[in-house]
């Protein structure tokens, strides 16, 4: 079991104000020279929109209107068509943020004179304007970038992201589309729209959107972290692409992931990022079967575990053991234990380890804490299973030697097949021999009890998400009914830190479950601060 997933897509927490885009207008007055005072209606109308800064809602309306009354009456024999275009930008964007603006209004609403009746896309007006601005003052971009880049963007892209995250991908990419044409140079529509054209299968145009969001984000250093977060997103969909092409077109898509991990690697403040990115390589390694250099990927983690987080400790032990990388995997989930002795990811992977060095003594405890945090997963009945399996097995082997099986001259012919012998018996005491069998015979005991257990679980959970933040805290997954008569089936879940104690307790009844069918349930809890892992009540 895996912790790494794909960055997923968050609201952003972004706020602007109006005072904040006019004083970079100050800053930027040297590279865009474009005269806002002449002739005298864009005076005027520069004048009131500088009022409407800083008024109260219904007199920036009145100035607002009266800037676009005046930038439009007559707009076409008017000289300066460029610091027209550009003030008139600013007053759509400001009455973009008024309380009472909509995306589509009324013309007369906003102040135009002509067919005041009829309708207004108020993002495809700004846009308009300021591309007469951009395309004869090209040093003006960064100017119209901050204006673009208010409330009204912000606001389309934070829907566009919650639908994404709601699976409502057709609205998402309508407003991702809106975003990117009011705010060109901003990264964040683009990447949005990125992920809709990936649940879209359609991978070329994703590709194209994440690469257009990282350029657009090397242009502000507000935008380093979505820029990283494009490239994780690259990445990841480039080692996709290359699992499910054949051979000749593996090279190109593992060499783009490749790139896009190592760009993130090399950026100093990847952060949380930078753990990302390393698991990409690591899928690309293994994908290109170069894993001799995941030592070198993973080489700060595993000489200095206690400096990372449980999470980035906890991919690159994924990545190592997918590598077969079996003892620097162990060391990595080990450091991850410490830091999070009850979550069940860390449980699962240091078992497996464990196992995999015949190490069962150290397995079986943690194996235990395993189905005691989820008791209704067979697959860890398994693993329990297992330590219990290997002890007796060890057991016996220290009793009467260890079983070896027989082999034929190659091209032999046998006519019955041979059977286990023990060998090397050692010679041991009986009170020794004794005493090892009854240890075999506890252990083999214990075994075959579980392994009848984890085949007749009347209630099969598979869990899809534990996720934990300040914020909240969920656990969800699918719970099977595997009894012969429909049953109402009530999880109750303990949330708890990281030292095992209950911080919360939480549950939710999944109401008439069949026979043989499967439901799906989610249990949060709110906030979720100090919450570091859980456990469910067994259901029997």
């Amino acid at each position: 079991m895996s912790v790494f997933s794909s960055p997923a897509v968050r609201a952003l927490g972004l706020t602007f104000v109006v005072a904040a885009a006019a004083q970079a207008q100050g800053t930027a007055a040297k590279e865009c020279d474009v005269n806002e005072n002449r002739p005298s209606q864009i005076a005027r109308a520069t004048l009131a929109v500088q009022v409407a800064t800083s008024a109260q809602p219904d007199a920036a309306a009145r100035q607002l209107t009266s800037a676009v009354k005046l930038l439009t009456d007559n707009a076409d024999k008017m000289e300066n068509q460029s610091g027209r275009n550009f003030v008139l930008g600013k007053a759509l964007v400001l009455w973009s943020m008024q309380p009472t603006a909509q995306p589509v209004m009324k013309r007369g609403q906003l102040g135009y004179t002509s067919n005041p009746e009829g309708m207004i896309d108020v993002v495809a007006a700004i846009d308009s304007a300021f591309k007469v601005v951009e395309a004869s003052n090209p040093d003006c971009v960064a100017e119209t970038a901050r204006w673009r880049g208010q409330k009204a963007w912000v606001n389309l892209v934070n829907k566009a992201i919650e639908d994404l995250n709601a699976d409502n991908v057709d609205s998402a990419q309508i407003l991702a589309e809106r975003a990117i044409t009011l705010n060109p140079y901003g990264p964040y529509g683009y990447v949005v729209l990125a992920n809709v054209k990936q649940k879209q299968k359609k991978a070329t145009e994703a590709f194209a959107l994440y690469r257009k969001s990282y350029e657009q984000s090397v242009r502000d250093t507000a935008y380093a972290e979505i820029g990283r977060q494009s490239l994780i997103y690259l990445g990841n969909l480039a080692a996709d692409s290359a699992e499910a092409a054949d051979a000749a077109a593996k090279r190109p898509y593992l060499e783009a992931a490749r790139g896009a991990f190592e760009t993130v690697l090399k950026d100093k403040n990847a952060a949380e990022m930078a753990g990302n990115a390393r698991q990409g390589l690591c899928r690309v390694a293994i994908a290109t079967g170069d894993t001799s250099s995941l030592r070198a990927t993973y080489k700060d983690p595993l000489a200095s575990p206690t400096a990372y987080s449980y999470s980035d400790l906890m991919n690159a032990g994924v990545c190592l053991a997918r590598a077969e990388i079996v003892p620097e995997a162990t060391t990595l989930f080990q450091a991850a234990y410490e830091k999070n002795p009850y979550h069940r990811d860390v449980l699962s992977n240091l078992t497996i380890m464990l196992l995999r060095a015949d190490k069962y003594d150290q397995s079986l405890p943690l194996a235990h804490r395993l189905v005691e945090v989820e008791p209704n997963n067979p697959e860890n009945q398994q693993l329990l299973m297992l330590s219990y399996a290997g002890i007796a097995k060890r057991s016996r082997d220290q009793r009467l030697g260890p079983r070896t099986v027989a082999t034929t001259t190659k091209g032999a012919k046998t006519k019955t097949p041979t059977r286990p012998t023990q060998t090397g018996a050692p010679k041991l005491s009986p009170a020794v021999s004794d005493s090892l069998f009854k240890v075999e015979k506890a252990y083999t005991d214990s075994a075959v009890t579980l392994n009848a257990r984890k085949d007749s679980i009347p209630v099969k959970i598979v869990l899809s998400d534990f996720s934990a933040s300040d914020e909240k805290s969920t656990v969800a997954g699918n719970v099977t009914n595997q009894g012969n008569a429909t049953r109402s089936i009530t999880v109750h879940v303990d949330f708890l830190d990281a030292t095992g104690k209950v911080v919360t307790s939480k549950e939710t009844t999944v109401a008439d479950v069949a026979a043989g069918s499967t439901k799906r349930f989610t249990v949060t809890a709110t906030p979720g601060k100090s919450i570091a892992a859980f456990r469910y009540t067994q259901i029997r």
